[in-house]
Formats: structure tokens, sequence, C-alpha cells
């Protein structure tokens, strides 16, 4: 007697992150039938020959990806990778869409993916969160890579985490660049990278820390925060000398590649615990 092999949806975004999912889907369950979805212009090619089926739709479709997901027998979908903001900003979206846009008073990144989460578990979908298979990716707290924080970085740490997690309170983006308990830029629609840019172009090439947390009360279902080596790299040539993550939170993709990268340019990387609102901030500095 045969039984079907369990399948997998996979929404799939840019980025390393989607490639890691299925890789450590097959690790942990090598019978797994994985079914893709991706958008144009924004899934990274990498991912399709690693599934078994895939196919490609336009940001801003709903009816479609759902009824190609359910003709190919999936239930439990994964959610992982970005998309670039100003597409988001140009969505062409179909009419159930349009029907769901038009019944959202504020139109962010968070609300809007909320909504297509909603959407489909009406269609039956359960979605996952955005970390299953991807758990030894996440750093719990302590130093990871790059020299030791100084004390006048780990009070930037402390102090970027704490501004990081406020400006995700008002849904504007989850990273801070700051420089001697000030914050020299914060990420907006942009995206980290380019946030890293203004950071080190407004602070004139002088030693800065990057900041990046989850948002407050953060669905894991989607738009888990993650570094890898373009981060590293783009805060070499930027005059970031410090990076501090949020613990527990953060997925760290091609770790020893980010080890090695901040070895060479003299990059402090570590993993916050941040703690419980109104609890003092951590006074020591990771271990």
């Amino acid at each position: 007697m045969t039984t079907n092999p369990p399948v997998l949806g996979l929404v799939a975004g840019d980025g390393l992150y989607p490639e890691y999912i299925v890789r450590g889907a097959r690790r942990r369950t090598p019978e797994l039938r994985i079914v893709a979805v991706g958008f144009k212009g924004e899934t990274n090619p990498a991912v399709i020959p690693l599934c078994d089926v895939y196919r490609e739709f336009s940001v801003g479709q709903l009816t479609k990806p759902f009824s190609f997901l359910k003709k190919h027998g999936v239930q439990n979908v994964i959610m992982a990778g970005g998309i670039n903001p100003k597409n988001i900003l140009s969505l062409r979206p179909d009419l159930r869409a349009l029907s769901v846009l038009m019944r959202m008073p504020e139109k962010n990144a968070d609300s809007l993916l909320g909504a297509v989460i909603t959407e489909a578990e009406k269609e039956g979908f359960t979605i996952l969160p955005a970390f299953t298979y991807m758990e030894e990716h996440m750093p719990q707290p302590g130093h990871i890579a790059g020299p030791r924080p100084t004390p006048e970085q780990w009070e930037d740490a402390v102090f970027g985490m704490q501004m990081a997690k406020e400006i995700t309170r008002l849904h504007i983006g989850q990273s801070v660049i700051v420089h001697h308990g000030t914050v020299v830029a914060v990420e907006a629609i942009e995206g980290t990278n380019n946030c890293i840019r203004r950071g080190g172009e407004l602070g004139n090439g002088k030693p800065a820390t990057l900041a990046k947390v989850a948002r407050l009360g953060h669905d894991m279902r989607f738009d888990i925060p993650t570094v890898g080596p373009v981060t590293i790299q783009t805060c070499a040539e930027c005059g970031i000398r410090q990076i501090a993550l949020e613990a527990g939170k953060t997925i760290l993709l091609e770790r020893d590649r980010v080890e090695q990268l901040c070895k060479k340019h003299k990059i402090s990387l570590h993993a916050l615990q941040l703690p419980e609102e109104g609890a003092p901030p951590p006074a020591n500095q990771p271990s």
C-alpha cells in the first residue's frame, strides 16, 4: 500500500531565506513534496530547482496563487523571504486583493501581510511560523563573531535595540543606526541595507552600530528579520563596526561566511535578549 508524500507550500520571496527553508525541510523530511509560489522580479531563481513544483505570479495576486496551491494538495504553508517595499507600493491587485485593500485602514507591510494570512486561512491553509526548519539559524544571547564590543559600543548596542524596538511600535521599520547615543538613521521602506548606507553617509564614516529587532508583538509567521553576508559587507563599506541582533528572533544566514567577514572587517556581532517591557536594560556585555 502506498501513501501520498507530505506536501509543504512555500511562498518564496527574495534572498537566501526560501532556499534555506527548502534545504532544512528536505533534511528533516526527505520525502516531503514542496510546492512553491514565486513572484516576478522578486524570487531568488536558486530556489526554483529545489522545489518539486514552482509557479510565478505577480505581486498583488491572491486568487490564482491560492488555487494553484490547492490544486497541488497544499494545506501547510511557509512564507519566506521579503518583497521589495517599492513593489508593495505599486501593487497590481486582482479583485480579491483589491477587496482586501479597500477594507484596510492602514497599508503598511505588517498589515498587508497580516491580511494575506487572514485570506489564506479563510481558504483552509495553515500558515506555519517562518522559522520552521530554521531554528538552528536563530542565534541565542551571546557573542557571535568579530571583536568583543567595547564598553562604549555595548552602550550603543543596548540603546540601539531600545530605539529599534520603539520604531517597530510605530510600524516604521526594524533597524536603526546609532553612534555615541545618537540615532543617525532609522529604517523605513527602503530596507536595512539602504538604511545602513544612509547611516554611514550621515555619520561621516564614524564607526557606528546597527541594531536590528523583531517588531513588538511580531507575528512569527512572516517577515522575520534576517542578517547574512550582504548585510555584513554593506556594514563594512559604510563604517558600521557593530551589529546587535535580537536573540531568538533573528535569522542568521551563511554563518561561516558571516564570521569570516566580521573577523576580516573587525565588526562585532552579537545577539541580545531584550528584557520584558518596563524591565531594566541588560547591563553586561554578551559572554
